[in-house]
């Protein structure tokens, strides 16, 4: 989820003329339409935290917390979305002079100061909220929380009111940041890497379908870096293919909706939204990270229906700062949903209730989330231009 905003930008794609549309430049920087996804993803992930898992008899609660309860998606998108323009940047940088230091420089200044920020200060704050940190907490500050169900699976939260659990998705970004930049440098043939890219989703299937046949838990499944690159490497191969001669020639009328279709079967046989199930924890992600693709190319696309979506100006808010409200969404779970009952009963409805705590929660996060950017984020953001 990172790289979240763009610093330089180039005119948007959708250009009202008669003249056959121009190819879009595979090495700009910014498309809004990506925002705007950026936008979906981090509403989807947040109300899937917020919003699902109701049990409440009315059908219309009911169908809203099956839909928010397949908001974890998102993080899939979000995948992608990394996948797709970091392996942009380092192929069009792969000749630049200090390629190294200037990529880990910039994702430095982007992921770091927010990240180690609010667990400093939930460090400072250990007293007041009477945390408890023990020695395999240690695995969140060094970006390996996706390891704790595998490696210390009893480990609990140091506290009630502060959640770790959702930094795993960051630590699966900033691993794949550490191993596939070398990948792309090593092996600068465009279609030598895309034939590896394709190996390596193939064998990160045959690996879960593997894993999950062994009665391996799902949420480890669901949480490791090699059981979950597929989506980040459909991102990279989508990055490549928009870099060939076919760019805008990719099936993506049929694909798109064939692998929409496969979701949807994936969990109507699962009779569930979520995750868990053997099925989606074996070929469902595969099929997401292809929907998940088609996505993003649609969105590079321009003239599509989906980046007309996209590029709503709501969604590339959300887009913009999609990194802080994922940051603080995560944390402020523990401290908001004791209050979703009083909410409820506040208003004497369950559902009346509920919507009101929900947009609430929004509120809070997206202001703490825009204060936390322009107020710490962007003045050390600015710092990326000395790593052009």
């Amino acid at each position: 989820m990172c790289e979240n905003k763009r610093v330089s930008s180039i005119p948007s794609p959708l250009l009202e003329t008669q003249q056959a549309p121009e190819r879009p430049k595979a090495q700009a920087k910014h498309y809004p339409a990506l925002d705007g996804l950026r936008g979906i993803a981090i509403l989807a992930v947040f109300f899937s935290h917020f919003g699902g898992g109701h049990s409440i008899a009315n059908p219309l609660v009911h169908a809203w917390s099956v839909i928010a309860d397949a908001g974890w998606m998102g993080v899939d998108l979000f995948f992608c979305l990394s996948g797709f323009l970091i392996t942009g940047i380092l192929v069009d940088t792969s000749k630049a002079a200090h390629r190294v230091k200037n990529f880990y420089a910039r994702r430095a200044l982007r992921i770091f100061p927010l990240f180690y920020g609010v667990l400093v200060i939930f460090l400072l704050l250990t007293p007041v909220l009477h945390l408890h940190w023990q020695r395999a907490h240690l695995l969140y500050f060094l970006y390996l929380g996706n390891m704790v169900p595998l490696i210390a699976p009893t480990l609990f939260s140091p506290g009630p009111r502060m959640g770790l659990t959702h930094l795993w998705s960051l630590a699966v970004e900033e691993q794949f940041y550490m191993l596939w930049p070398f990948v792309v440098w090593i092996m600068p043939n465009r279609r030598k890497l895309m034939h590896l890219s394709v190996v390596i989703v193939i064998a990160v299937l045959f690996l879960r379908l593997a894993l999950v046949l062994h009665h391996v838990d799902p949420f480890i499944i669901y949480s490791l870096l090699f059981t979950r690159a597929d989506s980040m490497i459909c991102g990279a191969i989508l990055a490549l293919l928009v870099r060939g001669p076919s760019a805008r020639a990719l099936p993506v009328h049929l694909v798109l909706p064939l692998s929409a279709l496969c979701t949807l079967a994936l969990f109507l046989a699962s009779h569930s939204s979520l995750h868990e199930s053997p099925l989606m924890s074996s070929i469902g992600y595969s099929v997401i990270a292809i929907l998940s693709s088609c996505l993003v190319y649609c969105a590079w696309l321009g003239e599509h229906w989906i980046a007309r979506i996209a590029n709503h100006s709501v969604l590339r808010f959300f887009g913009r700062y999609s990194y802080g409200l994922y940051i603080y969404h995560g944390f402020l779970i523990a401290f908001l949903l004791p209050w979703i009952v009083p909410f409820q009963r506040a208003f004497n409805s369950p559902s009346v209730g509920g919507a009101i705590f929900l947009m609430v929660a929004l509120g809070l996060t997206v202001t703490l989330a825009v204060l936390s950017y322009h107020l710490f984020e962007a003045p050390l953001l600015g710092l990326k231009k000395r790593f052009a």
